[in-house]
């Protein structure tokens, strides 16, 4: 970490988890039901950030400061109070969403960070992506968007409207054995008549923050993305297609850098290449771990695809704290996001395997901090 950098590192968590997948809601219920019961065995923490201040062999240093959690009402959060239990339906989940109160939760949590994080380095710990944007807000204002240069780990890039989002779905689901990369968070609940508002979601924060100039898009590098479309997806002639390929391109155009997954050396060399030749002085850096999802990373919202495995992960870490060092870059703030609360841990008996999440943050956090 630079010098020059603050000495506090004040990590604080952001739990909101307002998905409607129908999964993911059912498996509320049930913990509702169980704790209704007096059935919960596993009752050690709610959300990803007491997990970690629980298991974190990094987090339980005395440099960082623990500030505790940006409010959240209850129903809103991975385990939800037992009163909250009818709100547990996809109904009350998609109108919070498309009234955009997911956008009132990341303004809010802007003001959370200029009250009592800035000017010290933020460390969020957390579930929904979007309030990602609330950070890069605060830290647009205090430093400007010119110098800031973001860097984003995640299998998705969260800056697709949702109609071309929605159009992908529905062509997935009318060619259900095609092969391509592109998986949409919508493919479970595709019908006929599913609309979707356009507003402010975890899938397309970016595309606001974009367009509202709170970041410029040749600052933004997009890290192991699945979602980009490759010459076969390119080659599909379905008007649907073409556009979401055009906004790609436009994306592209206007400046960002995508960096799909492929093999580690093609990443980091790709990743050492566009770092070296930026002149920016300030950097963010989040983490969604769904860039892992299905390797050493099991505790993440979205695992939809297989994401890249944790040496790519840290190597790709090495390469940016290097260049951070070479270029005298300050890392000003970073967060770890999409964790899911209920996997975090856990061990899974038939396969033999458990998630080893914690871990994995631990060893990126200790590159940089």
């Amino acid at each position: 970490m630079p010098e020059n950098l603050v000495k506090l590192i004040k990590v604080f968590g952001a739990a909101l988890d307002a998905t409607d997948f129908p999964l993911s809601l059912q498996i509320k219920r049930n913990y509702l039901n169980q704790l209704a019961q007096n059935l919960v065995i596993d009752p050690n923490f709610i959300d990803p950030y007491e997990g970690l201040l629980l298991f974190s062999r990094v987090l339980s240093k005395d440099k960082y400061l623990k500030m505790g959690k940006f409010p959240i009402e209850s129903w809103l959060t991975p385990k939800p109070n037992l009163e909250d239990l009818p709100l547990m339906n996809q109904l009350e989940f998609q109108k919070f969403t498309s009234k955009g109160a997911i956008r009132i939760y990341s303004e809010r949590l802007d003001n959370y960070v200029k009250n009592n994080i800035l000017p010290d380095f933020p460390l969020m710990i957390g579930v929904d992506h979007s309030l990602t944007g609330g950070v890069l807000n605060a830290l647009s204002h205090e430093f400007g968007p010119e110098e800031l240069l973001i860097l984003i780990f995640d299998a998705h890039f969260d800056g697709l409207p949702a109609n071309i989002s929605l159009n992908i779905a529905k062509y997935m689901n009318e060619h259900p054995k095609e092969t391509n990369p592109l998986i949409s968070e919508h493919i479970n609940t595709i019908n006929e008549n599913l609309n979707i508002v356009d507003t402010y979601t975890c899938a397309s924060f970016l595309f606001y923050l974009l367009k509202e100039k709170v970041i410029i898009p040749e600052n933004l590098i997009i890290f192991g993305c699945q979602d980009y479309p490759d010459v076969k997806f390119r080659s599909l002639d379905d008007p649907r297609i073409l556009e979401f390929v055009e906004f790609y391109n436009e994306m592209e155009q206007k400046g960002v850098k995508f960096i799909p997954k492929s093999d580690t050396s093609t990443m980091i060399r790709k990743l050492s290449t566009i770092l070296k030749e930026t002149e920016k002085s300030k950097m963010y850096i989040s983490f969604d771990t769904d860039v892992g999802a299905l390797r050493e990373i099991i505790a993440t919202r979205f695992r939809n695809a297989i994401g890249i495995d944790q040496t790519t992960i840290i190597n790709a870490a090495k390469s940016i704290k290097n260049v951070i060092n070479s270029k005298k870059i300050d890392l000003i703030g970073l967060d770890i996001m999409e964790i899911e609360t209920y996997l975090l841990n856990r061990v899974f008996p038939k396969s033999g395997r458990t998630d080893q999440t914690i871990k994995v943050i631990d060893s990126f956090l200790d590159v940089f901090i």
